[in-house]
């Protein structure tokens, strides 16, 4: 058994669990998460703003 193999069969011993491939998993699942929100409301915010634009351009003219 080598080093490695040894500190796993500690921390199981002690009760640790490695949650590294859960953790990651929900860390990409909210960087997901955020980047549509993110693009979302940048989309909207831009369309709002194009559609303004172009209404007070309508009521100038």
């Amino acid at each position: 058994m080598d080093s490695q193999e040894q500190y796993e069969a500690l921390l199981t011993k002690w009760g640790y669990v490695d949650t590294t491939a859960a953790d990651y998993a929900r860390r990409q699942k909210r960087a997901l998460r955020m980047k549509a929100f993110v693009s979302f409301f940048k989309t909207t915010f831009l369309s709002l703003q194009k559609s303004g634009t172009h209404s007070l351009g309508q009521a100038n003219a």
